[in-house]
């Protein structure tokens, strides 16, 4: 039996969970169309507090208006004991969250991150021109619709300059994985928090892994504090790696001022216009009869509580517990396995599950994107350590994973002859299609490529060949009447051919009679 609620909206299946209970695809019935719905979770102590978050989420996310943010239609709060619940009516975004196109395809290109940036960045203007900070911007939370656009969604613990805490004291809120440094010290969110998180989300984009992802969520929000950022290495173009890195800084002063400014920048390094998605993706949803269940499933929390709660614990005596707690770690890890862990094969896996594999073998991955002929994209082309060699908590495994495209210059290629050009475009897995162009020398040499560059794998490429100019043949031509000396020269031929020659004096006779 489908469940309703408040006699309008009618439940489907669940397609999100959260902090605070579960998302639901659901049918307005009175105005017949789709929307999102998320109910809170009851049963908890915190029932007031998270009551009081969704209400907070409610009231934020209705007041922006764009559409790279989903809106809200509805909100109703009803604590009673029997039949209450408490929910937020939403737009629907038809589609899937950048977090599952990576874990299924891995790392994306540069064009198509920065499009991710510009879009992204300007949904976040408009929140923050609301006065509102998301302070949870993660790959789970941008919503990618069929047309390759992105939609923010889950504002459960954004805030503004006049919201009431509604998190425990030591509590970071947030998730750290893309927590800016000054969250991590407990100190207020600002909109440059947002675009830390959007350049950690870019360089999660880019390398298909979080730059700053431990063992816990100590030591994730202590690497968040002192550690630098990853270098992005040479398949990134030198100005993305450099935009990643300014919304990256430690220091929110040093970050871009808006997020207007950075969708700017993203657009002038070369945006691709949407963001290209398989045709399907390979993930199921959850089963339909999960949503017949009048209790939302328990869901894992958004935020990750410090562990020491009765005080904000000095930052170096955070790193001196981080230190002891992987020095226990690694005690403990050859102790019950005798000696490091082995790292696993990987290479012709998809980028997601080589990147489970190693996390499941106690290692950390690290993945870097490479133009390979004849690979299919995202697929991990070569590993470094070896499989088989001792790994390392401390150092990642790096994967060199396939980017779909194969980068041609026509410098190289101009001049040759077509076979010998035709030969190494069909080795580098592209299509070869052949047009004569007419030119007076270069006979049979390439002399234009209609494309060059980062082209996709197996692409086909228009190549133009010079051929010589077509000349009429003189002696097919029709004879003048007058003009004797080409007569005579041809039967003086013949005759040279048939006499030693005799018939050339005649011919030549009769020609000038």
């Amino acid at each position: 039996m489908t469940q309703t609620l408040m006699q309008r909206y009618a439940l489907d299946e669940v397609v999100g969970t959260g902090g605070m209970g579960s998302v639901y695809r659901a049918t307005d019935t009175r105005l017949g169309r789709t929307v999102a719905i998320k109910v809170l979770r009851p049963g908890t102590d915190d029932d007031e507090v998270n009551r009081a978050r969704m209400r907070s989420e409610a009231h934020l996310a209705a007041s922006i208006h764009h559409p790279g943010v989903a809106q809200v239609f509805d909100f109703a709060e009803d604590d009673s004991p029997e039949d209450g619940a408490t929910f937020i009516v939403m737009q629907y975004v038809e589609g899937h969250s950048l977090g599952q196109l990576l874990k299924e395809r891995g790392p994306m290109a540069p064009d198509q991150v920065m499009s991710v940036v510009q879009q992204v960045a300007e949904g976040l203007q408009a929140a923050h021109d609301a006065g509102i900070v998301h302070r949870d911007l993660k790959p789970a939370n941008i919503m990618l619709t069929p047309e390759g656009r992105t939609v923010l969604v889950d504002f459960g613990i954004a805030r503004t300059d006049t919201s009431e805490p509604l998190t425990d004291t030591g509590s970071l809120v947030g998730t750290t994985d893309y927590m800016s440094p000054e969250q991590v010290r407990g100190r207020l969110a600002t909109p440059q928090s947002d675009l830390y998180a959007l350049g950690v989300v870019a360089f999660h984009c880019l390398t298909g892994t979080s730059p700053f992802r431990r063992e816990t969520h100590i030591g994730t929000a202590m690497a968040q504090l002192h550690d630098e950022l990853p270098d992005l290495g040479p398949s990134v173009p030198e100005d993305v790696a450099g935009l990643v890195r300014s919304l990256t800084a430690k220091d929110p002063a040093d970050r871009p001022s808006t997020a207007a400014e950075v969708a700017s920048a993203a657009a002038r390094i070369g945006a691709a216009g949407s963001i290209d998605l398989p045709e399907r993706f390979e993930e199921p949803h959850p089963s339909r009869d999960v949503a017949t269940d009048p209790i939302p499933l328990p869901t894992s929390a958004v935020r990750a509580v410090a562990p020491h709660r009765s005080r904000r614990p000095r930052v170096a005596y955070a790193s001196v517990g981080v230190i002891v707690l992987v020095a226990a770690l690694l005690g403990g890890r050859q102790l019950m396995f005798g000696g490091p862990p082995l790292v696993p094969d990987v290479v012709g896996m998809q980028a997601g599950d080589a990147t489970s594999r190693i996390d499941e073998a106690g290692l950390t991955a690290r993945t870097k994107v490479v133009d390979v002929a004849n690979t299919p994209e995202g697929e991990v082309v070569d590993q470094s350590p070896a499989p088989g060699a001792e790994g390392s908590e401390s150092s990642p495994v790096t994967l060199s994973v396939a980017s779909g495209k194969v980068r041609i210059t026509a410098k190289s290629l101009i001049g040759k002859p077509f076979a010998d050009v035709a030969a190494a475009l069909e080795r580098r897995g592209f299509a070869v299609k052949r047009e004569d162009v007419t030119r007076a020398g270069d006979t049979g040499e390439v002399v234009a490529l209609d494309k060059t560059g980062r082209l996709p794998d197996g692409a086909t490429i228009l190549v133009s060949v010079a051929v010589a100019p077509v000349v009429t043949n003189a002696a097919t031509a029709p004879k003048a009447t007058s003009g004797g000396s080409g007569a005579a020269k041809s039967s003086g031929n013949q005759g040279k051919g048939k006499n030693n020659g005799k018939a050339k004096g005649k011919s030549k006779g009769k020609g000038k009679g």
